[in-house]
């Protein structure tokens, strides 16, 4: 057991390690085993959560990356640091940004002022504050930093910010399809869930709308399915478009084995996926 008595535990992760806090006047962290036994050496004053193998902390004034071990296996040395997202993690060195791997190679050299994670072999990358391209895993140019406001990137499709705070979205050709709108999430499984006129509706990514802007307000979708609300009241609809659950009750929530919860009143019932009661409505 560790001699130091600890100020805080966090939960146990998936790795059977969790982050003790510890030290008098200066805070500082370290890693636990299930055994309560601590596996760093090292005090560091940042532990993030573990990603793709690897947890980034903040030893001294620089960002380094541990592993399940405990030992920092690449320094402290970076300003700034991402998290490791398909084998490759964003650093600043000096004042710019570039990407790692996980042996701590400087794979696409610093050049830039602000980066995002990797997803889908894809970067966002941005040159000064607002002009976004988008890089492959080579650093590779799809778009060159040109574009004000590019917010995000998935799957296949840019979503941007216009000067009037409109928002549209773009290819990784950087094409661009009709529609621009008040408010948008990123794709997710096929779909989006945009706002026009006060209200929210879905968009497949040809931008055809699937459910033409009718709801208070439509959540983003999990696990294929996504809740709507009108009036104050809840209901489920899926990747389709189709209403699984009409939006006539005060609360809804997925209660596990494909079962969906819903409230009304003092009033619970259960239906399934396909919108089939499971148990009615009862006190």
């Amino acid at each position: 057991m560790h001699a130091l008595p600890f100020f805080s535990i966090s939960e146990f992760d998936n790795n059977g390690l969790a982050v003790a806090e510890y030290g008098s006047g200066n805070t500082r962290y370290g890693l636990l085993n299930l055994n309560g036994e601590m596996i760093t050496t090292l005090h560091f004053r940042e532990i993030h959560p573990f990603k793709e193998g690897f947890a980034k902390v903040k030893h001294k004034d620089y960002y380094g990356f541990i592993n399940r071990t405990g030992q920092l296996v690449i320094s402290g040395k970076y300003i700034k640091a991402g998290d490791f997202s398909e084998g490759l993690a964003y650093v600043k060195i000096d004042s710019k940004f570039g990407f790692i791997d996980q042996a701590g190679n400087m794979v696409i050299k610093p050049q830039f002022s602000r980066c995002m994670d990797f997803k889908e072999g894809r970067a966002v990358v941005f040159h000064g504050n607002k002009r976004g391209g988008l890089i492959d895993k080579e650093g590779n140019f799809y778009i060159e930093p040109s574009i004000n406001q590019m917010l995000d990137f998935s799957e296949g499709r840019i979503r941007v910010k216009d000067p009037k705070s409109q928002i549209y979205f773009i290819t990784e050709q950087a094409q661009m399809y009709d529609g621009t709108y008040q408010k948008a999430g990123k794709f997710q499984n096929g779909v989006a869930v945009v706002k026009e006129d006060g209200r929210w509706g879905i968009i497949n990514q040809k931008g055809i709308k699937i459910i033409p802007p009718k709801y208070d307000l439509i959540e983003q979708f999990e696990d294929g399915f996504a809740k709507v609300h009108i009036k104050g009241f809840s209901g489920l609809t899926n990747l389709q478009g189709e209403l699984i659950i009409q939006p006539d009750y005060e609360y809804i929530s997925y209660a596990g084995e494909g079962l969906f919860r819903v409230e009304q009143g003092d009033k619970i019932g259960y239906f399934n996926m396909e919108g089939d009661w499971i148990w009615g409505l009862s006190e």
